[in-house]
């Protein structure tokens, strides 16, 4: 059965790949974007799950994870992901991002990708030379009484913020796209 789906998944992949070669345009390194990463993708475990996305970079991010859940909508979605790119040709494994529960899916939206918790959220950008750096994140801390502070970090700098100034914030992370993996070329698609 191992043979079997893997000797499928490789031939969907394929398939996938030929179509989208058609259709793709050039991104600097491959014709598509699946061509960047095809061979990381077909190097996965059985286990593994992965996810193409479009954010600031220069070109696509790969990420991967071997712990889903569904969403509730139908998304295979993770609290946490290795991150690829490719950096001088080579596709490199740059980081991971991880949330802090389930009820904190790894997002992602045309700024960066997105992770929390119930008291903070942290966007990530992958730049030029392909590192994955902390943009920004705003956290909710509590003092030995109770009382709250919120504060930014962004550029290497941190500052209070007022409480409007977190939840606003923290509505990018809402309004973000849930990252769907897939086992597949077959599931990559939906």
């Amino acid at each position: 059965m191992y043979k079997v789906k893997k000797i499928v998944s490789c031939f969907i992949l394929c398939a996938l790949i030929f179509s989208l070669c058609a259709c793709g345009k050039d991104r600097g390194i491959g014709s598509t974007d699946n061509d960047v990463y095809e061979e990381t993708i077909g190097g996965l475990e059985d286990n593994e799950l992965f996810a193409v996305i479009h954010t600031n970079a220069p070109l696509p991010i790969l990420l991967v994870t071997s712990q889903v859940f569904d969403d509730g909508t139908g998304k295979q979605a993770s609290i946490a992901c290795d991150v690829y790119y490719p950096i001088d040709k080579e596709v490199k494994n740059i980081g991971t991002i991880e949330s802090m529960g389930t009820a904190y899916p790894i997002s992602y939206d045309e700024t960066g990708i997105y992770a929390a918790s119930s008291h903070g959220m942290q966007r990530f950008e992958v730049d030029k030379s392909g590192a994955i750096d902390l943009a920004d994140g705003i956290y909710e801390q509590f003092d030995e009484n109770g009382n709250v502070s919120y504060t930014m970090e962004k550029e290497n700098e941190t500052k209070t913020i007022s409480e409007e100034e977190y939840y606003d914030a923290f509505e990018k992370y809402i309004n973000a796209v849930v990252v769907s993996f897939a086992y597949g070329a077959s599931d990559a698609a939906r």
